[in-house]
Order: structure tokens, then C-alpha cells, then sequence
């Protein structure tokens, strides 16, 4: 436990010194506050849904968390908000490269610690902390080239979500239905929604580059 706790200790200093270096644009002020409360909120019970389908409800009521239901926890509260607002925008691009970062460093904790795992001669926790900090370097020059914030937090959460339908085969997860694990199933739900987002965000700024 020892072990997980520091990495996520430094995974959450080192995500926040990438965070301040990128200086990338924030969220307008009249909906930076509402933007961080629905994030926080939709995480928190994100992380703790994919348990619960998975494991059910006893012993894991406190105990358990996971990532994924918590980037999927905060991606749906955020929508929400913007739909019930009628705020448009992309205001994740700004914390998608930090997150990368800590998730990475956090996954090395997982290893350490001999929890997320899966079979015996596949460190999943390491192939998803090599995917992360790729991940976090591959959007950083990606942006650089483009300058669009908000094509960055669909992208990662595309290229996210067809990892862990891939490596879920190797992880030690309840099969829930189909032979597939709960992850794999929000995969499949999530996927196309992204590049319906992706699609909508380029084609509309085709458009605006047309006229």
C-alpha cells in the first residue's frame, strides 16, 4: 500500500507541474467553478459504478475505485452540465495531458502494490502506464501542431477506450455477459460517442473555416 500511495502521490505532483507548465486556455470564468464541482462530482461516482456492476454491492460499498468509470463519471457530468447550461465548448483539453500523467505513474502504483493485475505474464498495470505517458506525449505535440484544446480530451478517451477493450482480455475481471468484462462493455458504449464528438468538433470547424 505503501508502494501505490507514493506513486499516486507523485502521479498527483507531477500531473499538476505539467498542468502549470502547458499554460493551456481555462475554462471561461463564469463556468470554471460549475465545470470543476460536476467533474468532481460525476469522478467520484464514476470511480465507484464498474466496481459495484462488476462486484456488486457488498464489501466494496467504500472499498474499490476505478479510472475508467471515474474519466467516463466526470465525461458525463460535464455533458450534462453543458446541455442543461447551454454552454458548448470542449473544457477538457486542459486537464487531459496531466491526467495522463498521474493515471501513468498511478498504474506503476497498482503494479507495486499487486492490485488492477492480470495474467501471469502480462504487467497490464505497466502496458496501461506505458499507454498513459505515450499518451501524454503524443497529445502534447498533437496540440502543438493543431492548437485545438478541444479535440484533445475526445482523442485520448477514444484511444483509451479501445485500449482497455483490448487489454481486458488479459485482465482478471468477472465476465458480466458475452464473455465480456463491464469495462469492456462501457468500451463498446463510449466508442462511438467519441467519434461522433470528434466528428461534430472538426466538421464544424471545416465549416467555419469555409465561410
Amino acid at each position: 500500500m505503501w508502494a501505490y500511495a507514493i506513486c499516486s502521490a507523485i502521479g498527483l505532483i507531477a500531473g499538476g507541474i505539467v498542468a502549470w507548465k502547458l499554460q493551456m486556455p481555462h475554462p471561461p470564468q463564469r463556468v470554471r467553478l460549475p465545470i470543476y464541482v460536476c467533474a468532481f462530482i460525476g469522478a467520484i461516482l464514476g470511480a465507484k459504478i464498474p466496481i459495484w456492476l462488476s462486484y456488486g454491492l457488498h464489501g466494496y460499498i467504500v472499498q474499490g475505485k476505478s479510472v475508467m468509470g471515474g474519466i467516463l463519471g466526470a465525461f458525463l457530468a460535464i455533458n450534462l452540465y453543458k446541455t442543461c447550461s447551454g454552454n458548448a465548448g470542449g473544457f477538457g483539453g486542459r486537464f487531459v495531458i496531466p491526467l495522463a500523467v498521474a493515471v501513468g505513474f498511478g498504474k506503476i502504483g497498482c503494479y507495486l502494490n499487486g492490485c488492477c493485475g492480470g495474467t501471469l505474464f502480462i504487467p497490464v498495470q505497466l502496458v496501461e502506464s506505458i499507454f498513459q505517458f505515450s499518451m501524454a506525449i503524443g497529445l502534447y505535440f498533437f496540440y502543438r501542431r493543431t492548437q485545438r484544446p478541444d479535440l484533445l480530451f475526445p482523442v485520448y478517451l477514444f484511444a483509451y477506450l479501445l485500449m482497455r477493450f483490448v487489454i481486458e482480455f488479459w485482465r482478471i475481471e468477472p465476465r458480466v455477459w458475452g464473455n465480456l468484462t463491464v469495462y469492456q462493455w462501457l468500451a463498446v458504449a463510449f466508442i462511438p460517442v467519441c467519434i461522433l464528438i470528434l466528428w461534430r468538433r472538426t466538421h464544424d470547424n471545416m465549416v467555419t473555416a469555409d465561410k
